[in-house]
């Protein structure tokens, strides 16, 4: 995917999640990025680039909504760690155990954002 797409949908899921979900489903905010996130990490797989742009967008979330530092690029470095220990582990090429994994990936980043609010 070119990183121009990657940014303009990162760009459209901060407007829903900011302003339309919100609104007309009642979904708290933050759901639709911190999903975004977790696909982005599953889509790039195991590499560098993945990782990069799962900080940049988590950092200018973070500036964006005006909160403290670390309170999201700390639970995606959590969950991408334990995207990273998993596939060491297992070899992850069908869609069903990618799903499963995502799905793991999406409880981990939730729960440690919790931890991380609560400690800062």
């Amino acid at each position: 995917m070119k990183n121009w797409l990657i940014v303009v949908l990162f760009l459209v899921a901060m407007f829903l999640d900011g302003i339309i979900f919100p609104a007309f489903f009642g979904f708290r905010e933050g759901f639709l990025t911190i999903v975004f996130v977790v696909t982005l990490l599953l889509y790039h797989g195991v590499s560098l680039r993945g990782l990069i742009f799962g900080i940049v967008f988590s950092g200018l979330t973070e500036f964006y909504w005006g909160l403290k530092l670390g309170t999201l690029v700390l639970p995606l470095l959590a969950s991408a760690g334990v995207f990273f220990l998993l596939n060491t582990f297992f070899d992850i090429r069908n869609k069903i155990l990618m799903i499963i994994l995502g799905l793991i990936m999406f409880t981990v980043f939730w729960e440690t954002s919790i931890l991380v609010n609560k400690i800062l």
